[in-house]
């Protein structure tokens, strides 16, 4: 006798039934994997364009970091010359300042014997200035005429050293007889005339600088004297680099 299974299973209508629905879900099942399948072609699309973009930012990259090396190459190349360049400079500006220094020094050798003096009117100037400047010293610097000896001194007319109209500059005959004039400038005190070393122009600035100085340190009882463009308080140099870059 047969089972009720067997029976059903022997029923086409109910075979076809169940035939039906497992192909319907076949389908189903295909479909799925059809559309993961998709999922996953995109993915693997998108993950071939990340790629490719990462080697050519790699790429990119590399060709970045050799232009980087290239500059820091150069870089250094320039701060080299740069450097060379500066050192360079620094030697020829210590040259030209040596140079300078050495061509003042010359000057104001060559004006060692020479006196400024300050004041004569321009209406007591004549042609023979020498006479002029002797009649100065025996009158305000009251120096014995027998001393101013024709050959004691002469009048600078070079054209390297102006005439001021109530200026006259005299070059002595010896260094003794400038020493001997300008004690006897103690006679001028107190009056418009005045007897002064004749330097350099740049000579003279600095000295002009390091006079308020001197005059301080006198002021506080200490002993300040110039030799030229150098100011020495109680026997020791005064330096100071902004006051005399030149020493430096």
């Amino acid at each position: 006798m047969a089972s009720p299974a067997s029976k059903n299973d022997n029923n086409p209508s109910k075979r076809k039934k169940k035939d039906s629905s497992t192909d319907t879900e076949d389908l189903q099942t295909t479909e799925v994997e059809v559309s993961m399948l998709r999922s996953i072609n995109n993915k693997l699309d998108l993950l071939m364009e990340l790629h490719q973009l990462m080697k050519e930012m790699q790429v990119s990259l590399n060709f970045a970091y050799e232009k980087i090396d290239q500059l820091e190459s150069e870089n250094k190349s320039l701060n080299a010359t740069v450097d060379l360049l500066t050192n360079k400079t620094d030697t020829l500006a210590k040259e030209n300042k040596k140079i300078n220094e050495t061509v003042l020094d010359i000057q104001s050798r060559s004006m060692r014997d020479n006196l400024i003096f300050l004041g004569i009117p321009e209406n007591l100037s004549s042609d023979d200035p020498e006479a002029l400047l002797k009649d100065f010293m025996i009158s305000k610097l009251k120096l014995p005429p027998d001393t101013l000896t024709a050959s004691l001194f002469t009048v600078c007319t070079d054209s390297v050293v102006p005439r001021a109209r109530d200026l006259i500059i005299a070059k002595l005959e010896h260094y003794k007889h400038k020493d001997i004039i300008k004690s006897k400038a103690r006679e001028l005190k107190g009056s418009k005339f005045g007897v002064n070393d004749q330097f350099p122009k740049e000579i003279n600035d600095r000295r002009k600088t390091l006079y308020p100085i001197m005059k301080q340190h006198r002021q506080n009882n200490k002993r300040a004297y110039m030799v030229v463009d150098k100011l020495y308080v109680d026997g020791q140099l005064y330096q100071s680099p902004s006051t005399t870059p030149w020493l430096f």
